[in-house]
């Protein structure tokens, strides 16, 4: 199983870095359509489970939609889209706290975390092309986004295996601990300040610089959490089986919706943007 996972993390990394880097922004859009075209389909299943052709549908057409309108990177649209997905994901973290499984979510609850996820996969995609788009060395801004999930993810998922004691949310991922969430945090730290050395942080202040990615990476806990909420409520274990040993495209990028505007959101603070 963990080879399993190893093997599809490297090649996934490998999928998004030469897309970045070979095909640019062309390639970054097509392959985020198609990204949002898998998830909004697995955000169907775990939410509102419409039939099945028709879901495929409208997944379609959304994607296809993103494709062909998310060509202008405007300053202040994706500022707004940052900080309400931003307070989006706090209101999400409040939920959370109070959240208790029943398992009897109504149909209108369902189309609200539907609704709610759809505009989330769209503000992530939309912030992520734009990072891509606005500066000079985008690519790798973009692709150290999503490394911080990355690295958290594994510095999380070995701690935790190893020194795993304290339950971060019993009633919602019995398996995610705190010493987990900690180590996870610890690797990004590190990770940050190598990548800073290497970058001089794309002119950020260190403080700055160490400080946007911290936030980011703690709310991918929470984009974690929320989708195992959701995968909790459909009595599902992961939301697709796309990708060996991780399961679906959700269960793999997740941390990185919530993450986005967090970050994105943290660079027009100190004024990177």
């Amino acid at each position: 199983m963990l080879k399993q996972r190893i093997l599809t993390a490297i090649a996934l990394a490998l999928v998004f870095s030469s897309t970045i880097f070979f095909f640019g922004e062309y390639g970054s859009n097509i392959l985020f359509s198609a990204g949002l075209f898998i998830s909004i389909r697995e955000l169907f299943a775990l939410t509102i489970k419409p039939e099945k052709s028709l879901g495929t549908i409208i997944s379609v057409l959304l994607a296809s939609l993103f494709w062909l309108f998310n060509v202008q990177s405007d300053i202040w649209l994706n500022f707004y889209f940052s900080f309400i997905g931003s307070l989006v994901w706090i209101c999400i973290l409040c939920f959370m706290v109070r959240y208790k499984f029943n398992g009897q979510w109504t149909l209108q609850i369902k189309w609200l975390h539907f609704l709610m996820g759809l505009v989330l996969l769209w503000i992530c995609a939309t912030g992520l092309l734009f990072v891509q788009r606005h500066f000079d060395s985008g690519g790798w801004i973009l692709l150290y986004t999503l490394t911080l999930i990355w690295v958290a993810d594994i510095g999380a998922y070995f701690v935790g295996k190893r020194f795993g004691r304290n339950k971060l949310a019993s009633g919602i991922s019995p398996g995610k601990t705190w010493e987990g969430v900690i180590g996870g945090i610890v690797c990004n730290l590190v990770w940050m300040c190598f990548v800073f050395l290497l970058s001089n942080g794309w002119d950020i202040v260190f403080w700055q610089f160490i400080v946007i990615g911290l936030f980011a990476s703690a709310l991918s806990v929470v984009g974690d959490l929320y989708e195992s909420i959701l995968k909790r409520e459909a009595g599902v274990k992961d939301s697709g089986t796309l990708l060996p040993g991780h399961g679906g495209v959700l269960d793999r990028i997740d941390g990185v919706i919530a993450a986005t505007p967090v970050f994105i959101f943290g660079l027009y603070v100190v004024g990177a943007i």
